[in-house]
């Protein structure tokens, strides 16, 4: 499983988009289960926010795994239609694939810090890139990088 933290906030993403149409783009795997920060409902209250904010949303997505493009490329029509940009709420290769299968401009509010697992408590934990270390649980890694393990509203 790949581990995600948010690495932006709302007013950014706000910015970003003003005046784009936009469509909001979810994984319902890794970056669901990364504390909520992807997922459809965390897209669903993104697009809620975007549009009172005035922002024209065209669409809400999402697939069971945005790193396989035979789960992207059947959304493709759905997801990309009438959008100028896409939020992606997904891992770096979901970015990569919506990237390729919507050819849209792609924003990408999370960054992948590697891989893990849910312990038995479902708290995501992060594995050092040896494999051997400590695993650490994932919130304490993105604070201590200055980012968030939380949607973005």
């Amino acid at each position: 499983m790949m581990m995600i933290a948010r690495s932006t906030e709302y007013d950014d993403i706000l910015d970003a988009v003003r005046g784009r149409k936009v469509a909001v783009w979810a994984c319902n795997t890794c970056a669901k289960l990364c504390n909520g920060i992807g997922g459809q409902d965390a897209a669903g209250r993104l697009a809620g926010r975007l549009e009172d904010d005035g922002v024209e949303v065209t669409s809400v997505s999402s697939t069971s795994a945005a790193c396989l493009m035979q789960k992207v490329m059947p959304k493709a029509d759905e997801v990309s239609g009438n959008a100028d940009v896409i939020i992606s709420l997904t891992c770096d290769i979901g970015v990569v694939c919506a990237a390729r299968a919507f050819e849209k401009d792609v924003l990408a509010p999370f960054i992948t810090l590697g891989f893990g697992y849910l312990d038995g408590d479902g708290v995501p934990m992060m594995i050092s890139g040896d494999g051997v270390s400590s695993p650490m649980p994932l919130e304490d890694l993105a604070k201590e990088k200055g980012m968030a393990v939380r949607p973005l509203v």
